[in-house]
């Protein structure tokens, strides 16, 4: 079986960093949270392909805010540490398919009111010219195991959608990407987002929610049959899945 591209950058990221925490702070830095906010901030800031690539455009330039002690340790422990860590978003984007433009630009940045476990993660398209000659090269690595086939939503039992893109928005506003007429629906309600060659829901602070087999989500790693509820409207996700169900990838709603 393959290791997902995430699960790799958390393991190699618990090699790399953890260790310094543990010997340092009570409180570690968990490096799957890092791994999480450096894929999520890679993916909220794709940009649509350009000329014959279809691949989507990854950002190149990533802060990384840490309190200020955290930041000397780093680079006292590990002086290399923004080069690894580039080498290792590059390995990320290139394993979930997309395309950087230049060799990524780590920068860490002090930021006195984290504390010394917390940390930031912005993410943008701004690599100086000099890197241009850097750019990133396709990498012969596996295929993810997570990688769905012919994915569809089916819209109150009638009207089938089927998914091509990466970055899915769904509302009651005519900008979406599928636009559902149903009062009881935010203008802006939920994204579906291709993460590592499956499909994750997000609901985006809609005012009635998102329920997915009955069970409010903010979210969710959709999986063959699963009924989305928003406002009055049932929707079904199907695809042709190429492997296990992934139920722990969801994320509820804590009770009030």
């Amino acid at each position: 079986m393959s290791e997902k591209p995430i699960d790799k950058l958390e393991s190699q990221l618990e090699t790399l960093i953890e260790g310094a925490f543990a010997r340092l702070f009570r409180r570690t830095l968990n490096a799957r949270d890092i791994a999480v906010l450096i894929a999520r901030s890679m993916e909220d800031n794709l940009i649509e392909p350009v000329g014959d690539d279809p691949r989507y455009i990854a950002p190149d330039t990533y802060r990384i805010f840490l309190h200020p002690d955290t930041v000397k340790h780093f680079l006292q422990v590990y002086p290399n540490l923004q080069t690894r860590l580039s080498q290792l978003i590059v390995e990320l984007g290139t394993q979930s398919g997309y395309r950087l433009n230049h060799t990524p630009i780590i920068k860490l940045l002090a930021d006195r009111q984290l504390a010394t476990h917390q940390f930031k993660v912005h993410a943008d398209h701004g690599a100086e010219s000099h890197m241009s000659t850097a750019a990133m090269q396709p990498m012969n690595t596996p295929k993810s195991n997570t990688a769905v086939l012919h994915p569809k939503l089916i819209i109150g039992n009638s009207q089938t959608v089927e998914l091509t893109r990466s970055l899915i928005n769904i509302g009651r506003d005519e900008t979406n990407d599928i636009m559902i007429d149903d009062a009881y629906i935010s203008r802006h309600h939920l994204q579906l987002r291709k993460r590592f060659g499956a499909y994750t829901l997000f609901d985006v602070n809609s005012r009635g929610g998102t329920h997915v087999n009955n069970t409010p989500v903010r979210e969710h790693r959709l999986q063959n049959g699963d009924v989305i509820q928003i406002g009055h409207t049932n929707i079904i996700y199907t695809d042709e899945t190429n492997s296990q169900s992934n139920a722990e990838s969801t994320q509820t709603l804590d009770p009030v």
